[in-house]
């Protein structure tokens, strides 16, 4: 049982240091690309009709900024109601890091598609 106690702890140690991995990863994309971009970048992207809105190059932070805020508030419900629970901590750091690469990978798509 003490075994299966600790494996579970370090895998969510594991998850919470990919998910800081992840938002830092985040975080530096944005300003690497913020320093290179024009003063307008394309904010929306549609099948049918390419990049249909454009917005200030401030813009490139919403995506890690919301991937800030999905962390904190999500460590801060870890901490508090699945304290005992070391499934739901699991499942719950799971799901966080499964937005944080949700998130990053929609901002480096994005850039891209940009781009191109």
């Amino acid at each position: 049982m003490a075994q299966k106690n600790i494996l579970s702890r370090y895998s969510v140690v594991f998850l919470l240091f990919s998910n800081i991995l992840v938002l830092a990863s985040n975080w530096s994309f944005a300003v690497w690309r913020f320093r290179i971009s024009e003063n307008f970048i394309p904010i929306h992207y549609t099948i049918y009709f390419g990049f249909d809105r454009f917005g200030p190059k401030f813009d490139i932070f919403l995506f890690p900024t919301l991937g800030a805020f999905i962390f904190i508030v999500n460590i801060l419900i870890y901490k508090r109601l699945f304290a005992d629970n070391a499934l739901w901590k699991g499942i719950f750091i799971g799901l966080t890091f499964l937005f944080e690469l949700i998130l990053f990978f929609a901002l480096v798509l994005s850039v891209l598609k940009s781009v191109s």
